[in-house]
């Protein structure tokens, strides 16, 4: 099946339940107590998310995790964005154990600060630019259960959405290993990536300004993590800002990326998906490129058109920022579609350039080998 009529039926099927959870793990190993999780499940019921514990660097933290009925493919690791927690991605994880084979991780980012969910509400919220400890959290949660689950097989991805984007760039730029020493990491999907925390925090800072709260605490929260501004922790952003860390991100070892954003983003600018795309390509690594277009009857997202023109900017019919939530909108679905073709349809990401456009139903033209 091909791409473009593989995402037509995922347009169409976009939007059903997360599956039930009922039943428990059948298969599992002990570990010692005191650093992690006393049981991992290596194989069960995908539609149960298990509670990971760990200590990193000392400090213990968790997660969730999700696994494949039968012997898993490959690990796949998800680093949530500015505002979310690993809650956020539980339903997920259970959809991608259950339609990939894989086993699927999200962690929670030591030092964030997590919040109950709000009256009517079903999830915490969190405050935190936590990119390097949330980078540390997901390499070693990956190399537990490669230990544990997968003998250094199957194929490994880090899934980033928006500040995961900058978390999942400094997962890759770590270059971390498997227990036999090869890549720990074959793929790197980075969807409405935050990958130059500069220009992040530049934008902020001015945003700032109209007293707009988001913008407030996000350059609060980046200098926090950085110890203080561009101009006074110069060496602390750059080695978070994730075009800047080429040189690592080049001697990774990746077999490619796919790199997904829809064109009205009102939170990540456009811009920045542009520039991991020209640096990746600058250093010969395989990148899939998806620009979403309009949304169709989808959800927009947080549009840059709303941003500017208010409530006329808002009827946009272009894609915005998607909610990392959401099943349906655009954005989240071209990602998941790209990582069901890689471990359904084993189709990597390739060199190409392609749109997704949400009032043709999915259909999208890629053009040839443009690295």
């Amino acid at each position: 099946m091909n791409r473009a009529v593989a995402l037509s039926i995922a347009l169409a099927v976009a939007g059903s339940a997360a599956l039930s959870s009922a039943a428990v793990a059948s298969t599992s190993q002990h570990l010692p107590s005191g650093e992690h999780s006393k049981t991992i499940y290596c194989r069960g019921n995908p539609n149960v998310a298990h509670r990971l514990d760990i200590t990193v660097a000392g400090t213990k933290t968790f997660g969730f995790y999700a696994v494949p009925g039968e012997k898993p493919k490959g690990i796949v690791v998800f680093d949530h964005g500015y505002g979310n927690t690993a809650y956020s991605w539980i339903q997920h994880l259970e959809q991608v154990a259950q339609r990939d084979g894989v086993i699927a991780i999200a962690m929670d980012y030591r030092f964030q600060h997590d919040t109950p969910p709000a009256k009517g509400q079903k999830l915490p919220t969190s405050r935190g630019w936590r990119v390097s400890e949330g980078a540390q959290d997901s390499i070693a949660a990956a190399q537990l259960l490669d230990y544990y689950c997968t003998r250094s097989g199957g194929v490994n991805t880090i899934y980033g959405i928006s500040m995961g984007g900058n978390t999942s760039g400094l997962v890759v730029a770590a270059k971390p290993k498997r227990a036999n020493g090869k890549p720990l990491f074959d793929y790197w999907f980075a969807l409405e990536p935050a990958v130059n925390v500069t220009e992040t925090w530049a934008e902020a800072t001015a945003v700032a300004k109209s007293g707009n709260t988001f913008a407030v605490d996000a350059a609060a929260d980046i200098e926090q993590e950085t110890g203080g501004t561009p101009a006074t922790a110069t060496s602390a952003y750059q080695s978070r800002t994730v075009v800047a860390r080429m040189a690592d991100i080049a001697a990774a070892g990746l077999k490619g990326v796919a790199v997904v954003q829809g064109v009205d983003d009102g939170l990540v600018p456009y811009n920045q998906s542009r520039e991991i795309v020209g640096e990746l390509r600058a250093n010969r690594i395989p990148t899939y490129d998806l620009t979403v277009l309009t949304r169709g009857s989808g959800e927009a997202g947080t549009t840059l058109s709303g941003n500017v023109l208010g409530e006329i900017g808002q009827q946009s019919p272009f894609a915005g920022h998607a909610s990392e939530v959401s099943n349906t909108q655009l954005v989240v679905v071209g990602g998941f579609q790209l990582l069901d073709d890689l471990y359904v349809g084993k189709q990597p990401p390739t060199c190409a350039n392609a749109f997704l456009d949400g009032d043709t139903q999915g259909q999208y033209a890629a053009t040839g080998e443009p690295c």
